[in-house]
């Protein structure tokens, strides 16, 4: 690598220099930095934190209390070539949750992976979402990007339309097509119909709700809108409200829309035509703000942080909340009698028949297509879905990462658990922005990240806009970030 472009990197990641001076320093060396910066923009400009570091190199990390190990033994991994793979892997993670508590099973993880394969070294970051993306687009500037990174489907997706990337259809063909549980297309990272990105874990919203205060009022959890609302009306009375969903950005958005998708729309059309502006949207978009409008959640949840929503619930002053398996087990760690009156189901339709929908969130893996190792990239990636490593990862994050692989699900700890098999089961049908006609695309990510989706719902509760307006004024926002990137 070029010692002037080793400077600059250094200088950005130290926090010597700004993000604007680094991209602009990085232009004047005439590095190609205009998805880059398009991609940075669209991120914001909020100042990122590193979670702790851990190194495996020395094989010295320990695992959580009372987890298992690999037992992929002494028995070395081959490379996609079929050659032994030597030299260092290293891993971009964002397993930053909890404090750090799921990285000691991941460090030993990667330990293992070591001993397995002499002449392998080993070594894993952690970082949160900003600083990640940063140190990545910093780094394949550079010309040394690690050689795998864990990111969300938009992430990894904006990496392979700018063909950093490395195909990994030779990847799940070796894990086994059979072994992955049936996901919407949207949980694989595709592009011109090659596959850059392999789920590694995902999440999903449900309808979970007080058990006590349902029975106390006389209400059955819903199926349909009609008694979803119904039932939001009944529990409401003094200061518990029946029903929240978190409106801070991106929160409204992965509501509303996975409704809409669910009475029969498609954020895009089978050609990749927005097609926001239509009937099942319109309904979706009415029905979630009708929440405000009837009184039955909060008038300031349009203030609230996403952690007060979750508080809210927490406390009982709203007896059903959209949400997440993170929300359950905060709460299962915070009081376990709590957890026990918690109910759940998958998110009600319009009409009975239709397919239930939730928001699809998650990590895949992919490799970085400039790495200086990327058959020990593709090696790494097999391993971390070996079982029954895999399986105890998932399960010590309670309910919060849902496992993707068909073993791991069939486990007793998913599928006797009410909870936990309610999101696993709601996982199938869940869906990103898109849809499940089109799938993913670059700009959706974008998209995400300037509030297009959030911005309907809060202007309609707020007064700003109509539920027409707001719809003209998605598929314009839409349009525009299409066209851009074509």
């Amino acid at each position: 690598m070029d010692q002037e472009a080793k400077r600059l990197i250094e200088a950005y990641e130290s926090g010597r220099i700004s993000r604007r001076s680094f991209l602009q320093k990085a232009a004047l060396m005439g590095v190609g930095f205009t998805s880059m910066a398009a991609f940075l923009a669209a991120c914001g400009d909020s100042t990122a934190t590193t979670a702790p570091v851990a190194t495996t190199a020395s094989g010295s990390a320990t695992t959580a209390a009372g987890a298992a190990t690999t037992a992929a033994g002494g028995a070395s991994t081959t490379a996609a070539s079929g050659g032994k793979i030597t030299g260092q892997v290293e891993l971009w993670s964002r397993e930053t949750n909890s404090n750090g508590a799921r990285q000691p099973l991941l460090n030993q993880h990667l330990a293992d992976f070591q001993k397995a394969n002499p002449g392998v070294t080993t070594k894993v970051q952690y970082l949160v979402f900003q600083e990640s993306v940063q140190k990545s687009q910093a780094a394949l500037a550079a010309g040394s990007p690690p050689e795998v990174g864990q990111q969300g489907p938009d992430v990894a997706l904006s990496f392979a339309a700018a063909k950093n990337l490395l195909p990994l259809d030779d990847v799940i063909n070796e894990i086994g097509k059979d072994k992955f549980a049936p996901l919407q297309k949207e949980a694989y990272v595709i592009y011109n119909n090659v596959t850059y990105a392999i789920p590694w874990y995902a999440e999903t919203r449900v309808l979970m709700y007080h058990k006590d205060l349902l029975q106390k009022a006389g209400v059955e959890p819903p199926t349909t809108w009609d008694e979803w609302s119904a039932a939001a009306k009944k529990l409401t009375s003094g200061d518990q409200y029946g029903f929240i969903f978190s409106l801070e950005s991106p929160g409204a958005g992965q509501f509303w829309i996975p409704l809409g998708t669910s009475a029969g729309g498609t954020v895009l059309d089978k050609d990749g035509n927005v097609a926001v502006n239509t009937q099942p949207f319109k309904d979706a978009l009415t029905f979630a703000a009708s929440f405000i409008k009837d009184k039955t959640m909060p008038e300031a949840a349009v203030t609230y942080k996403g952690a007060e929503v979750n508080k809210l619930f927490q406390l009982k002053q709203v007896a059903m909340i959209y949400t997440n398996g993170q929300t359950f087990e905060d709460i299962k760690g915070a009081d376990p009698t709590l957890a026990a009156n918690i109910g759940a189901v998958q998110v009600p339709v319009k009409t009975k028949g239709d397919t239930s929908r939730s928001f699809l969130g998650g990590f895949g893996l992919f490799a970085f297509a400039t790495s200086k190792n990327p058959d020990g990239a593709k090696a790494l990636i097999k391993y971390m879905y070996e079982n029954p490593w895999y399986t105890t990862y998932m399960q010590n994050t309670g309910g919060a990462a849902l496992p993707i692989l068909k073993e791991s699900i069939n486990a007793d700890f998913y599928q006797k658990d009410p909870i936990k098999k309610t999101m696993l089961d709601q996982l199938q049908t869940a869906v990103r922005y898109a849809g499940p006609v089109y799938g993913n695309t670059p700009y959706m990510g974008q998209a995400e990240s300037q509030a297009v989706f959030n911005n309907p719902v809060v202007n309609v509760i707020t007064g700003k806009a109509t539920v027409e307006q707001a719809l003209v004024d998605c598929d314009a926002a839409l349009n525009k970030l299409k066209q851009a990137q074509q």
